[in-house]
């Protein structure tokens, strides 16, 4: 036990600080990890979306154009 009380008072501040300090950097780590899930799913949208595009190289599919191809190729 100390000796002091004013060491003691001192002590239980520096607690008190350190305990408000700790509590502040837990609600800053809560809220990063937080903003980093939201960056996470919205890579994986680009991911996607990036996936469905056609390969390099490939003519650009205009809809209907394949009803046409086909109507075209049997009828000829």
């Amino acid at each position: 036990m100390l000796r002091n009380t004013d060491d003691a008072r001192d002590l239980q501040v520096t607690v008190m600080s350190l305990a408000v300090e700790a509590a502040s950097l837990e609600a800053h780590i809560r809220r990063l990890r937080e903003e980093i899930a939201t960056v996470d799913t919205r890579l994986d949208a680009l991911h996607e979306s990036l996936r469905s595009l056609p390969a390099p190289g490939t003519p650009p599919v205009e809809p209907g154009d394949g009803m046409k191809s086909v109507t075209t190729s049997a009828v000829g």
